[in-house]
């Protein structure tokens, strides 16, 4: 293992989908968390934030020494363009540290407001390459949320094209979609819940049935297209030799046991690769 002096390069960010959750990430591991507000956000069912909320989680992070970042990362329909500005100026006055964004309207209207705040492109803008990378930090993005289709090998050398233009974020646990960075149609045209603007209803999970003559013998009709979650902590090693900024977990609508038990599994992988200790993955697993 290599020692890393800097902290800021294995920065670990944990969802929270309630001011409780987000007391929990920050107590058992994660420097910073980043939660949705009422409106804007792509997880519209799950409880989310007012601003009262937000500046009590801000507050309490910064006293603690770590960071809030806010997701307002729909894509826009025509509706909800009108009062963001507005919305997005109360949320400023909370001081978070960033806005997790994927319309270019959102990006355009934030950079007037607030020339401060971090700007982080979200994984709905499914960046997997270094060009459209420089094309955000072109337009006052400060860090880029990879697609979460982007494989090892295709980071490796991103980054290297990149040589630190800017930071780059990387998802290492929690929900794949099938789609594309989740601009899928299914919850669409199943459920009439448009995933792009936080209320997919997951069709990729639910149970299909094969219907095909031929195959009236195969023993198990059913089948999942997205069945598994991504779980990085067995290869995290690797991704800590690289340059990446933060390293993130998916899954504000889960629970609180889910929130603190996966954030001390990498926390604790995380110091002990700082500090040079040899981590025994194989207890992971126990």
């Amino acid at each position: 293992m290599k020692n890393k002096s800097s902290s800021k390069l294995h920065e670990l960010l944990l969802p929270a989908g309630t001011l409780e959750k987000a007391k929990y990430a920050l107590q058992y591991g994660a420097d910073a968390i980043y939660i949705g507000p009422k409106a804007y956000s792509l997880r519209a069912r799950s409880s989310n934030f007012d601003i009262k909320d937000i500046k009590e989680i801000v507050d309490y992070s910064h006293q603690i020494g770590k960071k809030v970042y806010v997701a307002l990362n729909i894509i826009c329909h025509n509706a909800d363009v009108r009062s963001f500005e507005n919305y997005f100026k109360k949320i400023s006055e909370t001081n978070v540290d960033g806005v997790i964004v994927a319309d270019p309207f959102i990006v355009k209207t934030i950079s007037k407001i607030n020339k401060n705040i971090e700007i982080h492109i979200s994984t709905q803008q499914s960046v997997t390459n270094s060009k459209a990378c420089r094309f955000w930090k072109k337009n006052n993005a400060t860090r880029i949320v990879l697609g979460r289709e982007v494989s090892y090998d295709e980071l490796k050398l991103l980054l290297e094209n990149l040589n630190n233009e800017i930071e780059i974020e990387y998802f290492i646990h929690g929900a794949v979609c099938i789609s594309y960075s989740g601009r899928c149609m299914m919850s669409n045209n199943f459920s009439l819940r448009d995933a792009n603007v936080g209320g997919c209803a997951q069709s990729c999970r639910w149970k299909y049935e094969i219907v095909n003559k031929e195959l009236e013998n195969i023993t198990d009709k059913y089948f999942t297209m997205s069945p598994k979650d991504m779980e990085l902590i067995m290869n995290l090693d690797k991704l800590l030799d690289l340059n990446i900024a933060s390293f993130k977990v998916e899954g504000r609508m889960k629970s609180i046991h889910y929130v603190a038990s996966v954030a001390n599994a990498y926390r604790e992988f995380i110091d002990s690769y700082n500090n040079n200790v040899n981590f025994d993955k194989n207890m992971i697993k126990q």
